[in-house]
């Protein structure tokens, strides 16, 4: 009886032992480390193609082209993985996709081609002219059945906005751009929209016209905003009577007043312009150049133009609480992303201080260092 009880004792302690070996080691087991091609991703490539590698992003705005969406049918059939690495190391002609070879290295650029191909692109192979003719069959149902409403240009036909409420999604604004993933614009074609017109289309299209139409959509309007202002024709107008695209996308007036450019930072807080100085080098140049004039190698792809911090307007107004606002929040209607969401609050303060000091007051600080030379 004893050995039996004692062979239980020594049974449930073995028992105990491995519950807790599981009970420690399981999270390392499982936990699965951020890759390095993840890690590049975020930093050098969301901005422009986004968190989810589809391009419908906030930059794609002002981007023409807009980036590549790694997600789609095309890409998956035109992009092999010699392609891309190719396209990261020298950059694509006449977009703003410029060349990494001198940022990254060449295991860093496997690694995150690697990732994007993993991650964000179709599973299955897709042919060239699949791809083609399935967007060509998005074009043809959108014509059928979603123009009337949503207009040729997917910015509202001019008769909804005034006897629909609430009027058909226009997918060039911002909103859509930022609410209108595949998934829920799927959704709402099969389904429809309560309280819209919008209606069900499930017993009208079938699984591959809905899939066709909404991939259609998001790569010829969703983000895509023309820049001019075209006045709507006489009578009917186009094919379904869409008004024309408001210009939002144009750059506003500067402030022209002039701020106090002897304004310190908030809170105390003291920028590096060092330091600042090589973190512009290594990112802000592309769009705002390397003189701070707005002629970065992304500027001719960008609408409206990125900032030119020698204009006179910008040294009027551009002291450092309004460099930090900028740089920290972004600005609306512009590529210009919020860097609080990635940079630290000194980092921020830094770029503020090498802009304000290398560009908006140039001329002070060259001045200055001829009155020292010269004493």
């Amino acid at each position: 009886m004893l050995a039996v009880l004692d062979l239980r004792t020594k049974f449930g302690m073995i028992i105990f032992f491995f519950g807790m070996v599981l009970f420690v080691f399981t999270p390392i087991l499982v936990a699965e480390p951020v890759s390095q091609g993840a890690e590049i991703y975020q930093e050098y490539c969301s901005v422009c193609h986004g968190d989810q590698g589809d391009g419908m992003t906030r930059v794609r705005r002002g981007l023409n082209p807009p980036p590549r969406d790694f997600t789609s049918r095309l890409a998956k059939a035109e992009l092999t993985r010699e392609r891309m690495l190719t396209a990261v190391k020298q950059g694509r002609t006449n977009t703003a996709m410029m060349s990494f070879a001198s940022r990254l290295s060449e295991e860093e650029i496997n690694a995150v081609v690697d990732h994007v191909r993993s991650h964000f692109m179709l599973k299955e192979e897709v042919a060239l002219d699949t791809a083609m003719v399935l967007l060509e069959r998005g074009k043809n149902t959108y014509t059928a059945n979603c123009a009337v409403c949503h207009g040729d240009d997917g910015n509202g036909a001019m008769w909804t906005k005034t006897s629909l409420n609430p009027p058909p999604r226009d997918f060039t604004t911002l909103q859509a751009l930022e609410a209108l993933n595949r998934s829920r614009m799927i959704t709402s074609v099969t389904h429809g929209r309560p309280d819209t017109a919008m209606m069900s289309f499930a017993k009208r299209l079938s699984t591959e016209d809905i899939g066709a139409v909404v991939d259609y959509i998001r790569t010829t309007f969703v983000g895509r905003v023309q820049t001019v202002q075209t006045p709507p024709s006489s009578g009917a107008g186009h094919r379904h009577g869409h008004a024309a695209m408001p210009s939002s996308v144009q750059t506003s007036p500067l402030a022209v007043v002039a701020a106090d450019m002897a304004l310190p930072f908030a809170n105390g807080l003291v920028g590096d312009k060092d330091a600042g100085r090589q973190f512009y080098m290594e990112n802000c140049f592309t769009c705002h150049g390397r003189k701070g004039d707005g002629n970065g190698p992304r500027s001719n792809f960008i609408r409206p133009k990125p900032r030119n911090f020698l204009h006179a307007d910008s040294r009027r107004s551009l002291n450092r609480p309004a460099l930090y606002q900028a740089i920290s929040m972004g600005k609306p209607g512009t590529v210009m992303p919020a860097w609080s969401k990635v940079l630290s609050e000194k980092q921020i303060v830094n770029v503020a201080e090498f802009v304000f000091h290398a560009f908006i007051k140039k001329d002070e600080v060259l001045e200055e260092a001829k009155k020292k030379a010269g004493s």
